[in-house]
């Protein structure tokens, strides 16, 4: 199984520094993690939070999600912290399972069910009992994860053109459905 992906994202209005950061890394089996990291706020104290997760993830790309959850939410002790949503495709048995803190968005286009929820929380304060969730997912199927700043309305609006590539999503997305008064984040894979 191969995957393709795209990140857009911009700081908000007047800001030079977004304190979004979302990110795609393969792991050593051929699997890919996708992080969105948003830290609270805006400008380069949300930023520093958000790099000390992604720094925290990117050491550790073979942990389970839910470890770097734990470790990134004590890195983040001394930030204003952030909230997170880690998604990780297996291509063994074309698997996905998804781990969010906060108020990361999730939308996934598949014909199987998979709807990821995040936990209430803020890594660095308030850590909830973590909710792994687990699916199985099809050649075709796009995961798209997103900051707060992008308005999950596209998501009911079916204007999108799938047929695209992720990069053309996630541009589309954030030209469309970014907010101005916030940091704003999209991240597509498509498998």
């Amino acid at each position: 199984m191969s995957y393709s992906w795209g990140i857009a994202g911009r700081p908000k209005h007047n800001q030079s520094v977004s304190g979004d950061i979302g990110f795609v890394s393969e792991d050593r089996h051929g699997g890919l993690i996708v992080v969105v990291v948003d830290g609270l706020g805006g400008g380069e104290e949300a930023a520093k939070a958000a790099r000390a997760a992604e720094h925290v993830i990117m050491q550790h790309l073979d942990w389970s999600l839910q470890e770097l959850i734990q470790h990134a939410h004590v890195a983040l002790h001394s930030t204003r912290g952030a909230v997170i949503g880690l998604l990780r495709l297996d291509p063994a048995g074309a698997k996905a399972s998804y781990v969010g803190v906060g108020n990361i968005g999730v939308q996934v286009y598949s014909k199987q069910p998979i709807k990821p929820i995040s936990k209430n929380g803020i890594l660095g304060f308030r850590l909830p009992t973590l909710l792994e969730l687990h699916y199985v997912y099809e050649p075709g199927d796009i995961f798209m994860l997103y900051s707060d700043g992008i308005s999950a309305r596209f998501a009911q609006e079916q204007t999108l053109d799938l047929a695209q590539t992720p990069q053309e999503i996630s541009d589309a997305v954030l030209a469309r459905y970014g907010k101005t008064i916030d940091d704003a984040t999209v991240v597509t894979v498509k498998t």
